[in-house]
């Protein structure tokens, strides 16, 4: 399947997880019928009885899936495939069975052929004239043939008298799944935001994008922060920043002998919505689906004055309002320029891109939240950690990836590149154009139990690294009744020299990178221990990691060249002393 959009096979596992996970919890036992219970339940918010009562698949369907009627009073027939491959394409002799038997739906000769579940929908469907047809050819494969497309298209000219309007079909492969998942699960306040202001706004539309600009109390922006709290505020980079200087003028001024001039000397508060609308008769711009994408640092600044009650009644504060019109690169590419002003980490500025947006729901999936922003966890809410708990089915306690320490870890383990991952980390998270290996990086080849795994192997070699600085720590104060040589024997497995102890001093606390790559190289690439094994192997039991610390000790000390000149901490950042190691075992065990 050719596309522009990235990890798109991350969300196909995605929902296969979730998939399957619904179809544990109804009892379901077809495959096809795990997309279809996915689909109205993750993509249509219906629950679990009104899917029952649409759903018609079984035998003598007429290739009829599931049948809807929507508010306005249109039929909406769907037929869905479910494929494992990505590439598989919609098969077209499931397209001519929905034409041969919507020919019968629609002429009412279906009775003696269809099965009961759609003789019900059927007869609910003609209880009245509606105002036309819709067909949804959905499957989690790549679209269809020009073939099909040339059947369902003679298929609607055939039918007599309908204008284009009155019946008409789509394909919803995996690119459409994804994209319509991406649009609903966005982080954006559900309700519709509105402002009542006192003038027309100034309005420009510039490249099918619109843009407002206005003026509103500092009280009212409070108020909504005070109602949505930090749900508001899910795709703006910085997270508080807490009584810094910025924050501290920001304050000064809304509170104190200036606040008159808030509007001057502040730069406002940007919304990014979907859309937006301006009622001239009623004085109120109405946003759907809106986020702060800048301006958060002021909007959580004025909440705190207004909930302490010094915020000074004649504050105002510049608004603009972009909307993205559901262009998921626009929107990420707004929030990125419009913050890239202030020197700011790169993975901050890569919070939102779409392929970040996708890891994080696929890691819901397995029951793992990404943090997209440093430290934002901090800063929820109780009913935000509920609502995120809900959604991974679980305690957030020790489920909580960071999206910078889970991108070292991947970067290092399947990756195989501790530099990058260590001293060139920054480039992770900037594009391949400006020099960067985010592409890269954040391609197919991710997906999300990869991600989690490679965290935890890290994470288990942090814990030891962490675990035996305390003793050298101990070592190094010459503490008394501290019998170094027993302790390291105890905690290594095996009793070392003080020479090759002063280079276990030295690679153990560098080596969080390195040691990950490495372990991950000898057990996985060259021994094929599954993951998925050494994940648990590794969070019990060190020997493993202290095997992979003698191999560059042994290397070391049979290959002093290759260690010359360069210190400890310069060393185990660097490509290709790993490349260095990794052969010296490679021949070690050949």
């Amino acid at each position: 399947m050719s596309t522009d959009n990235p990890l798109l096979s991350l969300f196909k596992e995605q929902l296969e997880k979730e998939s399957k996970k619904i179809a544990i919890d109804n009892k379901l036992d077809k495959r096809g019928d795990f997309l279809i219970w996915w689909y109205f339940i993750k993509l249509r918010g219906l629950d679990d009885s009104k899917v029952e009562t649409i759903v018609c698949d079984d035998s003598n369907d007429l290739g009829v899936d599931a049948i809807e009627i929507d508010d306005d009073n249109f039929v909406h027939f769907y037929q869905f495939k479910n494929p494992n491959k990505i590439d598989a394409i919609f098969p077209g002799g499931d397209v001519d069975k929905i034409i041969s038997g919507l020919n019968l739906v629609l002429s009412r000769k279906y009775k003696d052929v269809a099965n009961e579940n759609l003789k019900d929908r059927l007869k609910e469907v003609n209880q009245s004239v509606r105002e036309g047809y819709r067909l949804h050819l959905v499957t989690s494969g790549s679209g269809f043939s020009k073939e099909s497309t040339v059947k369902l298209d003679n298929f609607v000219s055939s039918l007599l008298g309908p204008s284009e309007s009155f019946f008409r079909w789509e394909i919803e492969d995996l690119k459409y799944l994804q994209d319509a998942f991406y649009r609903k699960n966005l982080p954006t306040v559900e309700d519709p935001i509105r402002f009542r202001i006192s003038q027309t706004p100034y309005q420009v539309r510039s490249s099918n994008h619109d843009c407002y600009m206005f003026h509103t109390e500092g009280g009212i922006l409070a108020e909504l922060y005070k109602k949505y709290g930090e749900q508001l505020l899910q795709q703006n980079i910085r997270v508080y920043q807490n009584e810094k200087s910025t924050n501290s003028f920001i304050k000064q001024t809304c509170t104190g002998k200036d606040s008159g001039n808030f509007f001057h000397f502040n730069n406002g508060v940007t919304f990014l919505c979907e859309t937006a609308s301006w009622d001239q008769f009623s004085l109120q711009i109405t946003l759907d689906r809106a986020q702060i994408v800048n301006g958060g640092q002021t909007t959580r600044v004025l909440s705190e004055a207004y909930e302490n009650g010094t915020l000074k009644s004649d504050v105002l504060v510049p608004i603009r309002l972009i909307t993205s019109q559901g262009d998921k690169e626009f929107s990420n590419n707004v929030t990125v320029n419009l913050n890239n002003q202030n020197r700011m980490k790169s993975s901050f500025l890569r919070s939102n891109d779409p392929r970040i947006i996708q890891l994080a729901s696929a890691l819901v999936s397995l029951g793992w939240y990404l943090e997209r922003r440093e430290n934002e966890i901090s800063y929820l809410s109780i009913d935000e950690r509920n609502s995120i708990e809900l959604k991974i089915g679980r305690e957030l306690k020790n489920r909580i990836i960071p999206l910078e320490a889970g991108s070292r870890a991947y970067v290092s383990t399947y990756r195989s590149n501790p530099e990058l991952a260590k001293k060139l980390s920054q480039q992770m998270f900037i594009s391949t154009k400006d020099g960067g290996r985010f592409e890269e990086i954040f391609n197919d080849d991710l997906s999300a139990e990869k991600f989690v795994c490679a965290y935890q192997i890290k994470k288990s070699i942090d814990e030891f690294i962490k675990q035996f600085r305390q003793l050298k720590r101990k070592r190094a104060n010459k503490l008394k009744q501290f019998d170094w040589k027993n302790e390291y024997l105890n905690f290594l497995g095996q009793a070392i020299s003080a020479k090759e102890a002063n280079l276990i001093d030295q690679i153990i606390p560098n080596g969080s990178e390195f040691l990950s790559a490495l372990f991950f190289e000898i057990q996985v690439n060259q021994l094929s221990t599954p993951v998925e094994d050494l994940v648990n192997i590794v969070k019990d039991d060190n020997a493993l990691i202290v095997q992979t610390i003698f191999v560059i000790v042994h290397c070391v000390k049979n290959d002093p060249n290759s260690a010359v000149s360069k210190r400890w901490s310069a060393l185990l950042q660097s490509q290709t002393f790993f490349e260095t190691v990794t052969s010296y075992y490679e021949a070690l065990n050949n």
